[in-house]
């Protein structure tokens, strides 16, 4: 009897400590039982090729990339998951892309036609931004059919091109030659099918893992079609639920030919900021590529794209270059072997800081957001005007918001830095030249950046990073994908005790 009491005690202590967590920390809680139960289940044979042997650390971090739908890895997704193992990591970015909750609410009130709870709506709330109780059931309805309809279409699409095109499944680096030919889909209705589906989902996702190669869609460096439709799935991923379901309402307005149709703030404010971004993302990026020459010690890579006879016709870097732009907003696929073509290193500090930025809230993007971006830009430039406050298309942003915007903001650049100043505990201190020491922190940089904004872009030094490293990047990429603010309300409690105010006194500031 005494061990059935202990068992009534500690059930109760559960019970007492799941229902005084909020909602923020539930589905943190949520985040991690899946990130460590999945793990578990990659480390099972089953789900490992022949012959590889993974460490449960490397395990666990391509788990967490998977879910937070960032795309870093430390192994090669193609040689080292069997095919159950890579059914894994795709059910993982599925759930991670739509999200847990999200997911749970369609099943249950649309599919079983049940009444959803005010604590599910909550949760729904903090885990894909919306601040709207009335519009979030519609949003999340309409959004994951949307999602859904899209990946079928764009499988059956990638399929046919998979299919029909030929890319280059063989090359040659310093003398020894890489053969992916066995992963080729061309001519063959299976791979090129299950080549489809995964990439389908990982693009729409912003995911950026693949089964081509150990060089994602370097294969394809020259086939412009399959390219494109990845930047659209990469595109319709990053611009958020709210946006997606705005623009599916302003469609059918329009069939019905109604023109009282408006956009939301979020909507336009984002949707800009995102283009803007690109737009400077891209003029940057070929300023830098085209206006670099090549060094004169071969043995360091700074040449650039545009100067590397490896990187094709000026048509193939131009794209190479728009589709690494998108990439940057949280994709995570590339076109690029860095072992042939490397981008110059103030190319790399722009894609960092695209990473940093992410692309809109409510969507399978990390990053600081872009609407965060937008409020902290308006707010300087009218500070600079003597204008007060924050407007935006006749709409004033509250004090509390543009507050937060700047705290979201300098927390990043410090996890930013804090992180990648651990990740330099795995490296050699001894690098020679400075030039080289430039070329090393600009490769740290991107890779901490892209696991914050959880693109999954990397220099390549994933797999060369130590435990703690790792660790590190598994934290930031959670991070990443919960946002800063839902993060820092983790650790918030319910009922704080300091909760009141001094006398205003002023300070000088810088």
């Amino acid at each position: 009897m005494e061990w059935k009491q202990k068992s009534k005690n500690i059930w109760f202590k559960l019970k007492k400590f799941l229902l005084n967590l909020s909602n923020i920390q539930i589905i943190f809680l949520v985040y991690l039982i899946i990130t460590i139960f999945f793990s578990i289940i990659l480390s099972l044979p089953i789900s490992q090729k022949d012959g590889i042997h993974i460490s449960f650390i490397d395990i666990v971090f391509t788990a967490a990339s998977a879910f937070s739908d960032t795309g870093l890895t430390t192994q090669t997704t193609v040689e080292t998951w069997s095919e159950f193992g890579q059914f894994i990591i795709c059910l993982l970015i599925l759930i991670g892309g739509i999200g847990i909750f999200a997911l749970k609410v369609f099943l249950i009130n649309i599919v079983f036609k049940k009444t959803i709870s005010i604590t599910s709506r909550n949760i729904l709330e903090k885990e894909r931004g919306s601040n709207s109780m009335g519009q979030l059931k519609k949003t999340i309805k309409t959004s994951i059919i949307f999602l859904f309809i899209s990946i079928v279409i764009s499988t059956l699409i990638l399929w046919i091109m998979f299919y029909c095109e030929k890319g280059n499944f063989v090359w040659e680096i310093d003398g020894i030659t890489k053969d992916f030919s066995q992963y080729d889909p061309n001519h063959n209705v299976l791979l090129s099918f299950k080549a489809a589906i995964f990439h389908s989902i990982s693009a729409i996702n912003n995911a950026g893992f693949d089964v081509l190669s150990d060089s994602s869609l370097y294969p394809y460096y020259s086939v412009y079609s399959i390219q494109i439709v990845f930047i659209i799935l990469l595109i319709i991923g990053g611009i958020g639920y709210p946006v997606i379901y705005e623009t599916v309402q302003f469609i059918v307005h329009k069939a019905k030919g109604r023109t009282d149709f408006k956009f939301s703030l979020f909507t336009k404010v984002s949707s800009i900021t995102y283009l803007l971004v690109f737009i400077f993302g891209l003029v940057f990026t070929l300023t830098f590529e085209i206006g670099n020459k090549s060094l004169a010690n071969a043995n360091i890579n700074l040449q650039g794209i545009w100067n590397n006879p490896n990187a094709g016709s000026n048509g193939d870097k131009v794209m190479a270059i728009i589709f690494h732009v998108f990439s940057t907003r949280s994709a995570g696929f590339t076109t690029l072997n860095p072992s042939i073509v490397k981008f110059t290193a103030p190319t790399l500090i722009i894609f960092s800081i695209m990473m940093f930025i992410g692309a809109a809230p409510s969507s399978t993007a990390g990053g600081i957001r872009t609407t965060t971006l937008a409020i902290i830009i308006v707010a300087i430039w009218n500070r600079f005007r003597g204008v007060k406050g924050v407007r935006m298309f006749k709409r004033k942003i509250s004090d509390e918001i543009i507050y937060s915007s700047f705290i979201v903001f300098a927390i990043s650049i410090v996890t930013v830095m804090f992180a990648t100043l651990i990740c330099f505990t795995s490296l050699n201190t001894l690098w020679g030249s400075a030039s080289s020491e430039v070329l090393r922190f600009s490769d740290i940089l991107y890779d901490v950046c892209s696991a914050f904004g959880t693109a999954g872009l990397t220099t390549g030094l994933s797999s060369s990073l130590n435990i703690l490293s790792k660790l590190v990047l598994i934290l930031v990429m959670f991070i990443g994908q919960l946002g800063i603010s839902s993060t820092m309300l983790v650790w918030r409690k319910n009922n704080p005790k300091n909760n009141y105010t001094y006398i205003e006194e002023d300070i000088l500031i810088g």
